[in-house]
């Protein structure tokens, strides 16, 4: 086995099909087909099934993926080690991050900016159908989403992203105080059918009033999220939200809008994650910023 082969297992398992993984490293499907059937004759072992629904690593194959992606990881940290040039540059930390957790990634922003302020930051709200494949990408260095642990089983060896619990949240109606739902102490589908929501424009959004509520009063979907909160503490509308999402608002905190439990019949939790590329880990940067957020999210 070398190095190369290591990572042509890498990338067939990350896009379950070796024409893809091919595509990615510029080689043709047959290079790499060839090589990893060269491995399996070594091992004894066969690595991947292939089939009509892609290229899957077997059960053997599984540990040999992951120990592919420990190899690649220590060769990254090693590199970082020995570039004294990388380290030089200016610092860059990429943050992908669900909408519902949006206004406490910009207070784990500026708590992060007063001790890192050379780390020039970026973050992007990003729909929980598309973080997953930022991660596989590269395109953000660390992700923070809400999903099943059944959702993301799959992901470590087929897709190359790592996972750690983040927090656990459970969903609330925000209603404004012009709303006859305002003075309630939780709410539950039945006081909710028929009244007018508005909803984040995401699968999340749609899937969460599907499965729970089936209310077809929706006054309108949208990403803006000023336009949503206009709508609720106008009273014409209340929307789901999770209990932490906006805990420090100022509407919140001068009581123009309430967070209500909203219960089926107990509270409905939602666990959220911490995800990173596989490869090479959480960066130092994505670490501390990672630390921050469960810091504002325990307060």
């Amino acid at each position: 086995m070398n190095l190369e082969q290591i990572k042509y297992i890498v990338e067939v398992a990350k896009e379950s099909s070796i024409t893809k993984a091919a595509d990615k490293l510029h080689l043709s499907p047959s290079a790499i087909s060839q090589s990893i059937t060269q491995l399996e004759k070594e091992f004894g072992i066969s690595i991947f099934t292939r089939s009509r629904q892609g290229t899957i690593p077997t059960a053997e194959g599984k540990s040999i993926v992951s120990k592919a992606y420990e190899i690649l990881h220590k060769m990254d940290e090693l590199q970082e080690e020995l570039s004294i040039k990388q380290k030089a540059k200016k610092l860059t930390l990429k943050v992908g991050c669900a909408p519902a957790l949006t206004y406490m990634v910009y207070d784990a922003f500026l708590l992060f900016h007063e001790q890192f302020p050379g780390v020039n930051v970026m973050i992007k709200e990003i729909d929980q159908d598309h973080i997953l494949e930022e991660i596989k990408n590269g395109s953000i260095d660390i992700g923070l989403s809400s999903f099943t642990e059944y959702d993301l089983s799959s992901m470590k060896h087929e897709k190359g992203i790592g996972y750690e619990p983040l927090y656990t949240g459970h969903v609330c109606v925000c209603a404004g105080k012009k709303s006859p739902l305002y003075y309630k102490e939780f709410l539950t589908p039945a006081e909710l059918t028929d009244k007018k929501m508005v909803i984040y424009n995401s699968k999340g959004g749609t899937t969460f009033n599907d499965t729970y509520l089936k209310n077809e009063q929706i006054l309108f979907s949208s990403n803006n999220i000023e336009v949503l909160r206009s709508a609720i503490l106008d009273g014409h509308a209340f929307s789901f939200v999770l209990n932490f999402t906006f805990k420090k608002n100022v509407d919140v905190l001068n009581r123009n809008l309430a967070l209500i439990p909203f219960k089926n019949p107990d509270l409905v939790y939602q666990d959220f994650w911490t995800l990173y590329p596989l490869t090479r880990g959480l960066t130092a940067e994505a670490k501390e910023f990672d630390q921050l957020m469960r810091y504002l999210l325990e307060q």
